[in-house]
This record gives structure tokens, sequence and C-alpha cells, in this order.
């Protein structure tokens, strides 16, 4: 019986092979978008599932709450912490890992920065690292490294890298004790180099780790016994930390931080923002849910298809369905063929979409920075679900046409058709044609808008010239050292070729990021103290972004005040010179700039330190941070302990000569670390690098919907049309002209579309509206957008139906009718 069924079905798709493929099209595109989607969600949804125990493996995290300040969750702790967490009986294992950058060189061939992990020996296990040489007890010798495979591969080629040289920071040696396989992709982590916390590297840097209970500087991980002692053991290590740690005078320490443990399999997805993160940027889980929503619209879209396609075709196959009937097949018996032809339908569009995918994996992950692949499919649970998939796809496709096939009677069949039954199917039809043209039409107002979003960010004034401008990394170290190699890097390069201005920050425009600090005037009270972001910077910052001031003065060398923030020591009895921008200045509550100026403010850089500070000069408000954020009030003082990067402004047109001078004083004055370097301009312009993804996507996805609702009017427009061939015979006869004809069918085909623009306007600016809502500054949603996705939807509708109804007219009436 069930081979009937598949040659029956065969033979059916044989005999309308146009109609078959255009189906098996539509399915394979809508089905390339679901599994590329399934694959990325279901990634994004199992990071760090790999992990040994998984489930009972947890990070600390604080969240730092400083009177005037934002809280803040921070992904460290100290690192006393982790000696007294292995005390506590529910606590099974505790690891550490600091995170820094060194430069790293093999020799005279090969030096870059890199990111380095270190590490107490049991961290290799407790992450289950898979060694392909040598032993992760290297870890437990000062001088040894683990590397990973394709760290290996990128410092010794085919070579065995066991007991090899590399040389950290110019002038540390460490021997390779071991290759560990690359970390998953889907990890908090990617670490290609692992150290022992005592390695000289390290404690060049910091040696009181195993003592230190102020500084918040590594990952310490826990592994739990069981799920109930998880609160248990938070309350005992915020107690812990609680009794370790002074809190400044007249503050409580319970009022300033608390401590707790998140899940790593948590990390990824949990949505919250962690003032740094080990990898990369985290997950969205909004952005997961519209992808999955966006290709379940897409697949629906491609299943509407189908359905249409089956129900135009009812009446062709009635007399099949009637005789099957007469000779005693059941109601479930047909519905099991017709749902079987749906299957092989969606077995074949799956064929081709898992070769689509198989091409397009590479690509498109490479695109939204995950390593996708159908190697994924291999995994029990991903197989069973993505099974449950194409199950969900053939009853969305084949399930209704099924009961409607199977439902006509034998005595009905061979009657002429009622026009009731006619009236049933076209109504069905303009129902889901209005759902594929609602989807395509609210996909491309979207794509457009945030497009729209993306080119305003990315022009939009910021306040500042950040063409021509170098951002030089990796200056930051201990506060004397900092403010010398500073000093000594901005001296190396003073009237150099191409090179106008030179100054440093302790962060930069492109970070979007800025520390909080609290400030009020002396004369008022504590409790009239606001919270603003405060920037470390340069004598000669606003010159080089050219920013002039709006009344008083910026930095410069001219004022003893300004330079003596240079001596640690002097600058402490100092009062302190600051600029505010305007936002400030209203903040403050004083009406115009000139007022603000030679006000004395209570000011704290730094939790538990406070300087007197005077207002010098008011700056207009400019971006400091991203569009997605308002222009928050900012303090700017010279400060070079605190500088993080380093600014260059090169002469317009001798950037070559710029660059070559930039390198030959870096050398100079870090002659064992290599330059990194970025342009300022290119990094604006990265900050949105999500949100072009988000456009590509959703343009991409809105032509795949487009193509697919066109390829499915297309089949019905034609099979309908043909089979109306006798009234526009009939129409021709009587005196119509081709236009005629040609006007009553786009009328009639318009008329879904336009329902569909009707809904789909709204939605689609519920939908944009609320996107741009995430933005401090945004673009207004013009008509023009909305009109002109309508005028897409009609054009392609009005071009289609005009092909099918002049190639049907061209027969000559005689004929038609003869036919008939």
């Amino acid at each position: 019986m069930y081979w009937n069924y598949l040659i029956t079905a065969l033979r059916n798709q044989l005999k309308h092979p146009g109609y078959s493929a255009l189906s098996i099209f539509g399915l394979m595109l809508g089905l390339s978008v679901t599994t590329l989607v399934f694959l990325y969600v279901w990634q994004e949804t199992h990071y760090d599932r790999h992990l040994p125990q998984a489930e009972s493996l947890y990070v600390v995290e604080a969240n730092l709450a400083f009177p005037g300040r934002a809280p803040q969750f921070v992904l460290a702790a100290p690192g006393a912490l982790a000696a007294a967490a292995g005390n506590l009986a529910d606590v099974e294992e505790v690891s550490r890992l600091w995170l820094a950058w060194h430069t790293l060189s093999i020799g005279d061939r090969l030096q870059f920065n890199s990111q380095m992990g270190a590490a107490d020996p049991n961290l290799p296990a407790l992450l289950g690292l898979s060694m392909l040489e040598g032993d992760a007890g290297a870890l437990q010798r000062p001088t040894s490294v683990l590397i990973s495979e394709s760290m290996a591969e990128r410092l010794f080629g085919q070579e065995s890298a066991l007991e090899r040289t590399i040389t950290l920071n110019g002038d540390r040696d460490l021997l390779v004790g071991g290759v560990y396989e690359d970390m998953p992709q889907a990890s908090h982590l990617a670490l290609d180099i692992l150290m022992p916390l005592n390695s000289p590297p390290v404690t060049d840097r910091v040696n009181t780790f195993d003592t230190d209970w102020g500084s918040f500087s590594q990952l310490t991980y826990l592994r739990i016994s069981s799920d109930v002692a998880v609160d248990q053991v938070a309350q005992s290590l915020q107690s812990i930390l609680y009794a370790n740690t002074p809190a400044p005078p007249g503050m409580n320490i319970e009022d300033l931080l608390s401590l707790g443990l998140e899940p790593v399999v948590d990390l990824h997805l949990n949505g919250k923002e962690y003032s740094s993160r080990p990898k990369g940027e985290a997950g969205n889980v909004t952005q997961l849910w519209i992808g999955a929503t966006i290709a379940f619209l897409i697949m629906l879209v491609a299943c509407i298809n189908t359905v249409n396609m089956a129900t135009a075709r009812s009446s062709d196959r009635a007399r099949e369905v009637a005789m099957r009937k007469v000779v005693g097949a059941s109601r479930a018996q047909l519905v099991t063929q017709f749902i079987g032809e749906s299957a092989l339908l969606v077995f074949l569009a799956a064929l081709g979409a898992l070769v689509v995918v198989e091409i397009a994996a590479g690509p498109v992950g490479d695109f939204v920075g995950r390593s996708l692949s159908l190697g994924l499919l291999l995994e029990p649970a991903a197989l069973i679900t993505f099974v449950l998939v194409l199950i969900l796809v053939i009853l969305m496709s084949g399930l209704y046409p099924a009961f409607v096939l199977a439902r006509h009677r034998p005595h009905a069949i061979f009657q002429p058709a009622s026009a009731g039954a006619a009236q049933e199917f076209w109504s069905l039809r303009t129902v889901l044609v209005v759902f594929q043209f609602c989807a395509s039409i609210t996909l491309i107002i979207l794509a457009v808008a945030v497009w729209g979003q993306v080119r305003f960010l990315q022009s939009a004034d910021l306040g500042f010239e950040a063409s021509e401008v170098i951002q030089v990394h990796g200056i930051r170290r201990g506060p004397a050292a900092t403010i010398e190699l500073a000093r000594r890097l901005d001296q190396a390069l003073e009237g150099r070729p191409g090179i106008r201005f030179s100054s440093a920050a302790e962060s930069s425009p492109s970070w979007d990021y800025a520390e909080q600090g609290r400030v009020r005037l002396v004369e008022s009270t504590e409790a009239e103290s606001m919270a603003l972001d405060k920037l470390a910077v340069g004598l000669d910052f606003f010159e080089l972004l050219v920013i002039a001031p709006i009344d008083g003065r910026v930095f410069s060398e001219q004022h003893g005040s300004d330079l003596v923030q240079w001596d640690l020591e002097r600058r402490q009895q100092q009062e302190l010179p600051v600029v505010v921008n305007m936002t400030t200045v209203s903040s403050l509550g004083l009406g115009v700039p000139s007022e603000a100026l030679g006000r004395v403010l209570d000011f704290e850089p730094n939790p538990g330190t406070n300087r007197d500070a005077r207002i010098v000069g008011v700056v207009p408000d400019f971006h400091f941070k991203s569009l997605k954020t308002p222009i928050a009030p900012m303090l700017f003082y010279p400060d070079p302990s605190q500088f993080s990067v380093a600014m260059v402004r090169f002469e317009p047109g001798r950037r070559s000569e710029g660059m070559a001078s930039l390198e030959t004083a870096w050398d100079s004055v870090f002659p064992d670390q290599a330059l990194s370097w970025s342009s300022l301009d290119v990094d604006l312009v990265d900050q949105y690098a999500i949100e072009r993804r988000q456009f590509t996507v959703l343009a991409v996805l809105a032509g795949i919907a487009v193509l697919i609702a066109l390829l499915g009017l297309f089949g019905l427009l034609a099979h309908v049309i043909a089979g109306r061939r006798k009234e526009i015979s009939l129409r021709k006869v009587l005196g119509a002209e081709k236009a005629d004809v040609l006007r009553l069918f786009l009328w009639q085909f318009s008329r879904p579309v336009l329902i569909a623009i009707a809904i789909s306007w709204p939605l689609a600016w519920l939908l944009a509206s609320r996107w741009l809502d995430g933005f401090a500054y945004r673009i207004d949603l013009s008509p023009m957008i909305f009109m002109a996705a309508a005028l897409i939807a009609l054009v392609f509708t009005w071009a289609l139906t005009a092909m099918q109804v002049v190639r049907v007219s061209r027969t000559r009436p005689a004929l038609v009718l003869r036919a008939q």
C-alpha cells in the first residue's frame, strides 16, 4: 500500500512539473533559512555545555554600587577569596583565571600582542581541555606554558611545539609544556595561551593574588555539589568578603558590594552587562527570538505556497479521490496518501536545503561571528529537534490540503463543481496570500528602517573630528610607569614628520565606555552629589579632537596647575583643574558657562578618594559614547596615571609619513612590545557592527520572503488564470479589449495585496519604532518607506498578473471555446 502511495505521489508531481518545482524550490529556500537559523540558535543556547559536569560549575560575580554611581556587575573576585571558598563544605573545586595582554615573540622572526590567561594548575581539568601533546601538569611549573593547537601552528608551523621557547614582554622565556585542542566556539573563553599564576610574567605585574582582598581582577570558578547549596555558598562567600574588606570611612561595606554565583552555562545569554567579558560580545536572547520568528515566518510563507498550489489543483484530483473512495479507500487512507505527498516534497526540498546550508554555513558563520556547521546535526538532541521541525513543516504544508482533498464526495465529483466550493477555496487562498505579502512587506519596511538608522549612526556629527586620528593601545602600567612611558612617547613623537598632535586618555570615544565619578559643588551638601562620566586626558586631548571651548580654557602646558598633575607626589597638594561639558553645567544647576568658570567642586575620581577641583573651561556636548545612549554629564581632568590609550593626529595627506614616525617613536619607548593601533574613525563605525549585521540579515531574509511569495503567486496565477480561459475568451468575443481583461484581473489580484498593505503598515511601524527606541538618537520613520514597500509588492503582483493574462489572452477565442 505504501509503495503504491509513493508511486502515485511521484506520478502526480511529474504530471505537473512546473507546480512541483515551484513548491519544492520555495520549501527549499524556507528550509535553508530555517536550518541556518536553527544551527545559530542551537549553538547560542548551548554555550559551555561541553564542560565536564557543566551544570555544577559556577563563576563568582560582584555587584559594585558605590554612592553616586550606577551599579556595575563585575565578572571577577579578589584572589584571596579562592582559598576561603575551598574550605566550604559544599564546594568541590575552586580555580582562578587572570587575563592580561602580553607581547609574545619567537626569536627575531615573530612578535605580536595576545591575550593570555594565568591560572591555577587545576583549571585545564575543570575546563575539560583535551591535551594533544605534553601534559596539563606542566601548569604546575612557573616557567612552563600551555598553548592551543592553532597557536602552536601559528608559532611553530607543523613542527612539534613541546619544549620550544616563547618570550613574553621581551625578557621572560617560557617553555611549552603542552598543546591542547582549541576551545570550542560555543565557549565563554577563547584562550590560546595558559601560564601559571606564579609565572614570572604574571608576578612581575601582580604578586599579591593569594592575599589581595581589594582588587576584583580574577575569574573564580567553583564546582558546587548540589543546586540547593548554591545560595548558601554565595552567602558564605559574601560574609567572608565582608569580614576581610574594609569599607571607606563613613560607609558600610554591605552597601557598596554584593557577591553572587552565576552558572557558567548561563553566562552567554544571561543579559547582564558586565564591565568586561572574557570573550567578545555576549549573546542576545531578543535577537534569537527575532531571528527564530523571522525564520518561522519565511518557512510559513513557503508552506503557504504548497497549500495554495494543492488547493488550487484540487479540482484536477477530484476524480482520482472519487474513484479511490468508490473502490473502498477510507478518508484516513486518503489523508495518509496526501500527507505522504507533502512529506515527499519536504524531503526533496530538505535535501536541496542541506546542500545550500553546507555551502552557505561558512560565509554565514563568518558574517555573524560564529562557527556554523552541519556537523552540529550529528548531536542526538539537535538531530531529534531538527527532525521534529521537518515534521512540523510537513504538517503545515500538507495537513489542510490533505483533509480538503480527502473530503470530496463521489456523487458530487461527477457533477459540475458548486460555486460554493470554488468560493471556499478562493477565500482560503486569499487569506494565505494576504499573510504572505503582509510578512514580506513588514520585513521590507524593517530592513529599510534599520538601513536608514545605520546610515544615520555612521554619518552623524559627533562633535569632534575623528579622521586622521590613530589610537595606540597597550600603554597602561602602574601609575608611575604609565606617567613615565606616556611622557616619553609624547616626547618621541614631538616634531616628527607627519605628526600634528599626540595625546592620551583613559578611554576612547570608540570604546563606548567611561568610568563614573561623584561630584558636587563644595557649598552643596552630600545629598546633592551627582554621578557623572569622568575621563583622565592628556593636555592636548581637546586640540587633537578639534574641540574648542565655549568658555574658559582647555588644558595646556602653559598652566602650572595642569602640568603638575604629572608629578604623583606634588599633585596631591594642588587643586585639580577640570573641564566640563554643557550637560554638566546644567546638571549642577548653573545657567550659563560663565557661571561655571572658577567654581570649586568636591570630586571623587576614585572610590574613597576626594580632591578639590576647579572648573577652568566648558566645552560643548559631544558624543563620547555611541548614539545608543544620550550625552551624559562629563568631567575631564589631567591624570596621566590613568592613561590606557594614546592618540596621534596626522597631518592631512601625510599618513604614511606619520605612521613611519609613530613606529619609530614606539620602538624607541617600547622596544619589546609590538605596536598595536587602530583608526579612530574606523573604530567608531565598528561600534555599530551589530546594527549593520541586523540590516544585512533583514535585507536578505526580506528578499527571500518576497521571492518565495512571488513564486507562490506566480504558480497560483498561472493555475487560476488558466482555469478562466473560457471566461477570457467569452469577454473577448463580446468585445472586451486586452486592456479591459487586464484591468479586471489586476484589480482582482491587487485586493489581497492592498489588504496586506493595510495590515503590515501599522505592524511594521510598531516593530520598527520599538527597535529604534533602543537608540537615544534615531531617525524618524518616513512615510516614503511604507509607500516604497507597498509599491514594490504591487508592482511585482501587477507584473506577474500581466504576464499570465497576456499569455492566456493571446490564444484565439475559437480554439478555447471549441476545446471546452
